[in-house]
């Protein structure tokens, strides 16, 4: 499986690099930077994004780097620079956003996991007619889990002696809705005649 843009992997090695310094310094960056409903509402807009990029401990950051380097690796015939910062850029806010307004009740929350649906999901959308078959499974799949732990007795504290926290699982319903959205928002773009713009070498 050929690459679809070399040079992704630097901007996804200073992004990685950039999660797992934050997720060593959690004890002090954490206040800074997670989502905070009531910093939110004093106007500290970064945590709209920051909040995905910091974590509660050190497992809990290489937890979500494997499973970042794992869609990377899968899908590296389909990610790009711009897809990959397009991604990040679009389903920050629109997470954190869909917190604020459909969760009242969350006071705060850090992780990547929740963008990470999404990048599954985007991924999985954008090359379905290149393997129909295969990608339709792994989204039924997906699916099937989102719904799982949605369901009422879904044990949230499974991970605690890891990550030492729960598992917000909201944030990976919001994210895959968000990567879907974006998916099919491109999608329309190509249709209706919007070029495509590849990166620069």
């Amino acid at each position: 499986m050929k690459a679809r843009d070399p040079k992704l992997f630097i901007h996804a090695a200073a992004f990685a690099a950039l999660v797992l310094i934050l997720g060593l310094a959690h004890a002090w960056v954490n206040a800074t930077l997670r989502y905070d409903r009531a910093a939110l509402e004093a106007g500290q807009i970064w945590r709209l994004f920051s909040a995905h990029l910091v974590h509660l401990n050190h497992w809990h950051t290489l937890m979500n780097l494997a499973g970042l380097g794992l869609i990377l690796f899968f899908f590296r015939d389909l990610l790009d620079r711009r897809r990959f910062w397009l991604w990040f850029l679009v389903s920050a806010p629109l997470v954190s956003l869909a917190m604020f307004v459909l969760d009242p009740g969350l006071d705060w929350y850090v992780g990547l996991s929740g963008l990470l649906q999404g990048l599954l999901v985007y991924c999985l959308v954008i090359g379905w007619r290149g393997n129909p078959v295969l990608h339709s499974v792994v989204l039924a799949l997906v699916v099937g889990r989102l719904i799982w732990e949605q369901m009422p007795g879904y044990d949230l504290d499974y991970l605690r002696a890891w990550i030492h926290g729960r598992v917000y699982v909201n944030a990976h319903l919001y994210g895959a809705l968000a990567g879907a959205l974006l998916a099919v928002a491109q999608g329309l773009a190509a249709r209706f005649g919007r070029p495509a713009i590849q990166p620069r070498a």
